[in-house]
């Protein structure tokens, strides 16, 4: 059996655990093993450090590994799958908060119900070369949504409903889009795992659709919603 250690990383709530690299020691000696290896953007991302450990990280030049190191990696991993599947997205300029430089623009939300797999995520993104991106925007996308083309420099969000299916197509969306703001970690008001990154995304204006009738739709123009 393999024994189990005490977790350094969590000096306020210690834990046992057994490290995943420890099992190839439970194989016997004529076991076939391999391995995949994937990039880090599009496998591991943890968020495990409080914001002075990410500091002395990122200082290092090492990933910092604080709650807005992972939502950044999170919105860096959905603009380069989105890349994959042939759309232009800009990078943004990166931000700081709280002492750490964080590639958050454009912040781009694509949820399970979106796209589960990355061969899904290409079924969505249909329109490959006509979906386009711009660094000032803001995306969020859950549920059946196809991209067939979109032109988008702002924020748009989609929301479909169990039974809804979306197809955008031939929009073109421009508006001031959101914007991120500082926040006192414990501020008053705000939730705690929001105000511990330093920061808050205000989302107001743009264009943000909610579909809940089952039923066929199509997006256009600046985000004018027709049902088929």
């Amino acid at each position: 059996p393999i024994s189990p250690h005490i977790s350094p990383y969590l000096p306020i709530s210690p834990h046992l655990e057994c490290m995943m690299q420890e099992l190839p020691k439970l194989l016997p000696a004529h076991a076939t093993v391999g391995f995949t290896q994937f990039e880090r953007w599009f496998s591991f991302s943890p968020v495990k450090n409080a914001i002075g450990d990410a500091v002395a990280q990122a200082a290092k030049g090492n990933y910092a590994a604080s709650p807005g190191a992972g939502e950044a990696a999170v919105y860096e991993a959905n603009a380069a799958l989105l890349r994959l599947a042939g759309a232009t997205v800009e990078a943004g300029a990166p931000s700081s908060f709280l002492g750490l430089t964080l590639g958050l623009s454009p912040p781009i939300s694509l949820s399970p119900r979106f796209a589960l797999t990355t061969d899904e995520l290409m079924r969505r993104v249909s329109g490959g070369a006509a979906v386009r991106i711009s660094a000032a925007s803001a995306l969020e996308l859950d549920g059946d949504i196809e991209l067939s083309s979109l032109d988008l420099d702002g924020a748009l969000s989609i929301r479909a409903s169990p039974g809804v299916s979306v197809v955008v197509r031939g929009a073109t969306v421009r508006n001031a889009g959101w914007c991120w703001e500082s926040v006192e970690p414990g501020a008053a008001g705000m939730p705690a795992g929001v105000s511990i990154r330093g920061y808050a995304l205000r989302k107001e204006g743009g264009v943000q659709i909610e579909l809940q009738e089952p039923g066929r739709y199509e997006v256009s123009g600046g985000g004018v919603v027709t049902r088929l």
